[in-house]
């Protein structure tokens, strides 16, 4: 197999994550990327198998997502997130994705995580990427979408729908909100949260990239604490920034 080195450091994150807590069964993704620009990138399903995998539940794909080697399932959509951070940033060499429990009460806030702990301060701010997923992805299904469809290369999983989101929506958020901080990759990595979705992790090595994750996440837990101490906010919505299917991103997002 090709990169059993990286292969094998993908699966002890896993195992360390999945201990400490940092990784569900609903979803997530790990990539590193090697000197030559390949991803090795957690295969589609490896969530739903409970992160149960071995070196061959790994793929490789080129920096545009061409399948390199299959030893496992194709890469997921996500993948493409991974690919533009790499393209955004010559200095990172790994990412995790991950639905974390903590992060999650805030991203399905649209809000990025605050720095409540002196752990945090390091890294730096960690906005929130707001997307519709269900109107997006809606639009592309029912055919309906005023977008052209993602044409997705052969590594990829072939979901057009997810691809949608992540490009049109995440991928320019990406880089407007974390594109002029590349100079903090090389000192601290970066990190920012999706909305109703998860966390991600950008830095110049796989473990850094779990510990980056593992500093969101407990800033999350803290803050939450402290919500609960002080009084928590107003109210939860399942759907704070979209309520109302079908109506524009823009329209809603002026509303709030």
């Amino acid at each position: 197999m090709l990169y059993e080195a990286e292969r094998q450091l993908l699966v002890e994150s896993i195992n360390d994550m999945a201990r400490w807590g940092l990784i569900e069964t609903t979803g997530g993704g790990l990539s590193v990327r090697a000197d030559n620009g390949d991803i090795v990138v957690t295969s589609t399903g490896s969530a739903f198998a409970r992160w149960k995998v071995t070196p061959r539940d790994m793929t490789v794909i080129s920096a545009t997502g061409e399948l390199r080697e299959r030893t496992g399932g194709v890469a997921p959509v996500g993948a493409l997130i991974h690919m533009a951070a790499y393209e955004m940033f010559p200095d990172c060499r790994a990412i995790v994705h991950a639905h974390s429990a903590y992060v999650l009460a805030f991203a399905s806030l649209g809000m990025g995580i605050p720095s409540c702990v002196n752990q945090l301060d390091t890294l730096g701010e960690v906005p929130c990427l707001i997307a519709d997923d269900t109107a997006v992805k809606g639009g592309v299904l029912s055919g309906e979408s005023e977008r052209p469809e993602v044409k997705l290369p052969d590594g990829i999983a072939q979901r057009p729908e997810i691809a949608a989101v992540d490009t049109y929506q995440l991928i320019p958020q990406l880089k407007e909100k974390l594109g002029p901080r590349a100079d903090e990759l090389k000192r601290h990595g970066l990190a920012c949260v999706l909305y109703r979705h998860g966390a991600f992790t950008f830095a110049r090595g796989l473990t850094e990239a779990v510990e980056n994750l593992a500093r969101v996440e407990m800033s999350a837990r803290t803050a939450v604490f402290q919500a609960i101490l002080r009084g928590g906010l107003a109210g939860i919505e399942p759907n704070l920034l979209f309520p109302k299917p079908g109506l524009a991103v823009e329209q809603q997002l002026a509303d709030v």
